[in-house]
């Protein structure tokens, strides 16, 4: 019987083969959707799983920042028996050479001889214990070292850091990223080599650079975080960054908290816990919408079965029965489109890897476990998505049916409402989709307050005392306009400086420039008169604001020394539009300041070949080290890459939703023209023409679009207004947007239904009417 059934039902999809596509193809896309996303929130929400000591370990912030001075670690060691160990971080970069001179650049974190105790990690080669044993001890990673030694051996070889501090291999590690919540780098030194590599003496012991992670491994059962207010305490009165109410408050972040958190922890990557909550809103979002659609889908084909239905019934098959086979055929259906969706999966999961900037990998999260758990869902889904159209088939009339008379009496309200519910969906994320990257383009085309144009920075990894050797011969090349050497651009932000300026705590970015700089930058800068002087600073107009000063102040108190302003520039944005700049001091380079970055203003029209000599006469200068450069104009577009990441995320969700409704409304279209069969014979019969009854046949569909369009608008208008928030400077929330977005929706549906509400305008009447 059960095979009897299933030939019948096989020969019903291959009859109706566009329905059987639009169905299976639509479950299909939407299932792959809902597996790319699912793994991906899974492995968001488990970040650090594979960390034996996950729940004994904290990070050490304050309200809005997790760095930290060297000193501090060893301190509250020192006076906290609950800490059994502790480790500091740096992210930073750099270059590594090996003795054959194979120069490469990479991604390092600086961390303490107790890094490996504190963190799991799977050693390839060394032992945890000894691996950052030594100051110039270096951990590399299987690909780095595989660059640096082919397949040499790397063990006790050694390599220079930045031409000039040599390190020794002791250790390989895999990827660090790949079952971890750490940022991925190339290589692990031990933390005491920072001195060597910045040349401070003092960096480890000085208490004025907070610049550094902080972790601490707890004690078996002791509450790191009740000793909190006991280490504010301690602070307030010995450490300057809490004195005078700079710094207020002190937390002990756990672990499992970190990656969701919104403080930033440097050696982390992070997330966001609303996205993921999105995330997940979206996976349910579309999985309704597929229910939806198959169940509409299998009611606008109802007319094509019910006779088999019927005699069934006729020949004794119960209602149970009935709908026991109706039910098994969808699942039968759904796990048609799981394996398909398996496999869209995996051809999408390059692209959706890109998209969320995440190294998913499916091949690795299949297992027992997770096959059961998808079939059993894929099951489920499956009695979902028949139970309804199930009870709707099996309840018709028998004797009806035979003699013709199939024609739904009663009202489509919850067809209608179904659909409005898609098309709320479609025009509230077609909505939201145009207003983030309307936002991301305002930002990215928004004026800085400097020059961006054609204006080029590199590192700085030349000898100190060959500056102006190096500036000569860049402006010896064509092209080459201007060349600056300076600590702080704006498109790095510069260093930060705390101090109390009248018993009040301020921050300053600084930025150490040359004379090239001001001209280079077309800053906007009004002179305040006074005399020139060496010692000359440039204020920003919100430091004067900050600082309490005079519009043109003559000079101002910094540290201890008063120093006379040479001029206030006009505020300039120096991070992204999420923050309004804040004070600012120009200082004027000298001998005693190391320029990090040289910025080279270039012109003409060949600027391929002028980049091309600048690099090989910066290469001279450096020994071959490899080019580390960019524009300013491309950077700035980097900083907005995280909104306009999200545009497009919205908008291929959007693009899905609005093709899964295309489906449903297809589906409806049939459905509606199907109990509309007598009264479009009848109307032509009395002479209606063909365009009357597509306007009457559209009208319903035109009512559910505005319905969903009074619906969406308020719920888009609310999110993307709690969104603009996140920014400084945004877009206005244009009401021509919600416009367009209702508009083509509407044209979406009217364009999906006209083809289905054309053919059965031309019908023959008589066909109409003859079961009338």
């Amino acid at each position: 019987m059960w095979t009897k059934n299933f030939k019948i039902f096989a020969n019903h999809l291959l009859r109706n083969k566009l329905y059987t596509f639009i169905t299976i193809f639509g479950f299909a896309v939407s299932l792959s959707v809902i597996i790319l996303l699912s793994f991906y929130i899974k492995n968001e929400l488990t970040v650090n799983s594979s960390q034996k000591n996950r729940a004994s370990i904290y990070g050490l912030a304050s309200e809005e920042e997790s760095a930290f001075a060297p000193p501090v670690g060893e301190w509250l060691q020192s006076k906290f028996p609950e800490i059994e160990s502790f480790t500091r971080t740096y992210n930073t970069g750099g270059i590594i050479a090996n003795k054959k001179d194979i120069k490469l650049k990479f991604n390092y974190l600086l961390a303490d001889s107790t890094f490996f105790n504190i963190f799991t990690f799977h050693l390839i080669s060394g032992n945890k214990d000894n691996a950052l044993k030594t100051s110039h001890s270096i951990v590399l990673t299987r690909a780095l070292a595989r660059k640096l030694f082919g397949n040499e051996p790397p063990l006790g070889k050694r390599v220079m850091i930045d031409t000039q501090v040599p390190c020794t291999v002791t250790g390989i590690v895999d990827d660090i990223s790949k079952t971890s919540g750490f940022k991925k780098v190339d290589a692990i030194i031990n933390f005491r080599c920072l001195k060597d590599i910045w040349e401070s003496k003092t960096i480890l012991s000085s208490y004025d650079n907070c610049s550094f992670g902080l972790y601490f491994l707890a004690k078996p059962k002791t509450n790191l975080p009740a000793i909190a207010p006991k280490v504010l305490k301690l602070f307030k009165k010995d450490f300057w960054l809490y004195q005078n109410g700079r710094t207020k408050e002190v937390k002990f972040i756990p672990l499992t908290e970190i990656h969701f958190s919104k403080i930033g922890f440097e050696a982390f990557r992070q997330n966001s816990k609303t996205l993921i909550f999105v995330l997940f809103a979206i996976v349910i979002i579309i999985l309704f919408l597929a229910i939806i659609n198959y169940i509409n889908l299998t009611i606008a084909q109802a007319g094509l079965r019910v006779k088999e239905i019927a005699v069934k019934k006729l020949l004794g098959s119960s209602k149970p029965k009935l709908i026991v086979q109706q039910v098994g055929e969808t699942v039968v259906v759904c796990m048609m489109a799981f394996f398909l969706a398996v496999f869209l999966s995996f051809l999408l999961q390059p692209a959706f890897n890109a998209l969320f900037v995440t190294r998913l990998n499916l091949s690795g999260e299949l297992n027992a476990t997770v096959v059961v758990i998808a079939l059993s869902a894929i099951v489920l889904i499956g009695l979902i998505s028949g139970i309804i159209p199930a009870f709707i088939v099996t309840k018709l009339n028998a004797i009806e049916v035979i003699k013709g008379a199939f024609r739904r009496k009663n009202k489509r309200i919850y067809s209608s409402i179904l659909i409005s519910f898609q098309y709320v969906v479609v025009i509230a994320l077609l909505i939201s989709t145009a207003f983030i990257a309307r936002q991301t383009r305002f930002m990215q085309n928004f004026d800085p307050g400097f020059n961006t144009k054609n204006i080029l920075w590199m590192n700085n990894n030349i000898e100190p005392g060959q500056e102006n050797g190096l500036r000569n011969q860049l402006l010896a090349i064509p092209g080459v306009k201007r060349v600056s050497f300076v600590a702080g651009s704006p498109i790095d932000g510069g260093n930060n400086n705390s101090f109390t300026y009248k018993n009040k705590p301020v921050s300053f970015q600084t930025f150490v420039v040359d004379s090239s700089f001001f001209p280079m930058m077309q800053m906007k800068t009004t002179p305040t008169g006074v005399a020139y002087s060496k010692k000359g600073v440039w204020l920003n107009r919100a430091a004067i604001r900050e600082l309490g000063l005079d519009s043109l102040p003559k000079s101002f108190l910094y540290y201890k020394n008063k120093l006379p302003v040479l001029g206030v520039v006009n505020d300039f944005n120096y991070r992204s539009l999420r923050e309004k700049p804040g004070p600012i001091v120009i200082r004027q380079i000298d001998t005693s300041s190391y320029p990090w970055s040289i910025l080279v203003q270039v012109q003409g029209t060949n600027l391929v070949s002028t980049v091309d000599r600048i690099r090989k006469t910066y290469s001279h200068f450096t020994g071959g080290l490899p080019f580390d450069y960019g524009f300013f104009d491309q950077t700035i577009k980097k900083w907005y890459e995280g909104e306009k990441r999200t545009s497009s995320i919205v908008g291929y969700f959007a693009l899905l939703a609005i093709v899964i409704s295309i489906m449903g409304i297809y589906a409806m279209s049939i459905f509606y023209s199907q109990q509309k069969t007598k009264e479009i014979g009848i109307r032509k019969v009395n002479g209606a023409t063909v365009s009357e009854i597509v306007s009457m046949l559209n009208k319903d569909f035109v009512k559910w679009v505005v319905v969903a369009f009074v619906i969406a608008c308020p719920i888009a208008y609310y999110a993307m207004h709690r969104w603009l928030q996140n920014f400084a400077y945004k877009t206005s929330l244009s009401w021509c947007i919600f416009v367009l977005a209702g508009m083509t929706v509407l044209l979406i549906a009217l364009l999906t239904v006209s083809w289905q509400t054309f053919r059965a305008a031309r019908k023959n009447p008589v066909e109409a009417l003859r079961y009338e």
